[in-house]
């Protein structure tokens, strides 16, 4: 996992603790000062491909952290 990978991955768990809900790719995309949500979207691919989320497709909140 990259250094940025684990920054996201950080970040959606510590939203999910604090707002009862995981982030929107908007959200995390304002959060690291990506210029596009596609850019968090990237990261949450490389995440879900090596298992550590799943992402529920057509959904905006639809990120799980596994092991949570």
């Amino acid at each position: 996992m990259t250094p940025r990978q684990e920054q996201v991955l950080a970040f959606v768990r510590r939203f999910k603790a604090e707002n009862q809900m995981p982030p929107t790719r908007m959200e995390i995309a304002a959060h690291f000062g990506f210029r596009s949500p596609n850019a968090a979207e990237e990261h949450l691919r490389a995440l879900a491909k090596k298992g550590h989320v799943f992402l529920k497709p057509n959904c905006a909140r639809g990120i799980y952290v596994t092991g949570d």
